[in-house]
């Protein structure tokens, strides 16, 4: 088998056995003597039975666990992938090298890494390894979370504090108060996350040299164990550069929702979501 054909054979792993659950394709690409290693798991998984043992626990455990990946690496016989993984824990005990932990509600997301061999078609091994300790803290696990010490409601005025006085004043000096140094802000709007202190205060600048009287209205918000949403609304008049668009002197409205996601009392990420293609039609220069 080319590289290509065993990268194609990871992207069925990951997406068919591994995010979607299907057992028929985890008969069809698992070899007999199969081994799967993760240090979560206190023993080995081995062969298509063994294995359809941890498949089926994970999705009991967590009814929408994923695993997406975000980068290849192939070789040979060999197919190296980076991944992001989640799920929340509504199900079923998960079987850990930390014992039997029970549903709590809680949700995670962790990197991870799996090192893969395939032979004749078939995965012959996966080793991986994961942020088990992010995922500890994130489901409570570990006695000292971080997560256990969140506040709910001092993380609510938090982000209060980012939509009122920062985004809509300008006050750039907050940013070091309220969010972690590796903070990370995601917009389908930028083509990477926008990381650390620096960066975000450059994109504040942006934004309000776009829209000098820019303001930030929260219409709805919850709040519950490290994590705040938020749905919002903007009103500003368009007078620089923007996302490319050249300065209209148009008044714009947009709407969208953010999910924060906090440690120790700071935001470490923030998933934002909003009408851009309602956004990108209001730049529009008017008609004559």
């Amino acid at each position: 088998m080319s590289a290509v054909q065993n990268k194609y054979i990871a992207m069925r792993y990951f997406k068919e056995i591994m995010t979607d659950g299907n057992l028929a394709t985890l008969y069809e690409l698992i070899a007999p003597d199969f081994v799967f290693t993760l240090p979560t798991h206190p023993e080995p998984y081995r062969g298509p039975d063994g294995f359809k043992e941890l498949v089926t626990m994970l999705h009991s455990c967590f009814p929408d666990f994923y695993i997406h990946p975000q980068d290849m690496v192939a070789f040979e016989d060999t197919v190296v992938t980076r991944w992001l993984g989640g799920g929340t824990h509504l199900g079923a005990a998960i079987h850990t090298v930390a014992g039997d932990i029970p549903p709590s509600g809680r949700t995670f997301e962790i990197d991870g890494i799996s090192w893969q061999r395939m032979a004749n078609g078939k995965i012959v091994e996966t080793h991986g390894n994961e942020d088990t300790v992010g995922m500890f803290n994130q489901l409570g696990i570990l006695p000292t979370s971080p997560l256990l010490a969140e506040n709910p409601e001092q993380n609510l005025k938090t982000t209060h504090i980012y939509f009122n006085e920062i985004m809509s004043q300008g006050k750039l000096e907050l940013i070091e108060e309220i969010m972690t140094p590796d903070f990370q802000f995601i917009i389908p709007t930028q083509p990477a996350p926008i990381a650390g202190y620096d960066n975000m205060k450059g994109f504040v600048t942006y934004l309000r040299t776009a829209f000098p009287d820019i303001t930030f209205t929260v219409e709805r918000e919850i709040a519950g164990d490290n994590k705040v949403a938020s749905r919002w609304r903007i009103k500003g008049t368009h007078k620089g550069e923007f996302l490319g668009m050249p300065a209209t002197g148009n008044i714009v409205e947009d709407y969208g929702i953010d999910i924060f996601t906090f440690e120790q009392g700071k935001i470490k990420t923030m998933h934002v979501n909003e009408n851009d293609f309602g956004l990108f039609q209001q730049l529009q220069p008017k008609s004559a």
